[in-house]
């Protein structure tokens, strides 16, 4: 099965077990961010909803929806786990038989479309300052 494939690259990679139910509980940053990559890799490559995904780990849908939003964001900030997720991520998709793909080319089109949505952002809040100058 898909999920155990990916519990298994994470514990291999992390020496972090999410079949233990303790790990599960355990909010120490490692743990945490663990979780985070598998939930993270499911919703990327599979079509497994949020709450499908948390009832394998015995998450809700809100835990799992707030891990992968402020995933990206963790990973810009911390190179180490951005070693992991990427180790993680290729022998995952490897597993998938997903054919690998220029690794620059993917992380090129990965940091636009975050720029992207920082200016989108950035677009809205500038729009509403508009509004308040006209008022």
């Amino acid at each position: 099965m898909i999920t155990t494939e990916l519990k298994n690259i994470i514990k291999h990679e992390t020496s972090i077990d999410l079949n233990n139910k303790e790990t599960l509980l355990c909010r120490d940053r490692d743990f945490i961010e663990a979780r985070a990559i598998y939930y993270k890799l499911l919703r990327k490559y599979t079509n497994m909803t949020y709450t499908k995904i948390g009832r394998s780990v015995s998450k809700n849908h809100a835990t799992i929806l707030h891990a992968c939003n402020n995933f990206d964001w963790w990973l810009k900030q911390d190179e180490g786990l951005l070693n992991v997720y990427t180790k993680v991520k290729e022998k995952f998709s490897d597993y998938l038989g997903y054919e690998k793909v220029d690794k620059k080319l993917e992380y090129n089109l990965e940091r636009l479309f975050e720029n992207y949505i920082d200016l989108k952002k950035q677009y809205e809040i500038l729009k509403e300052h508009v509004k308040e100058i006209n008022k």
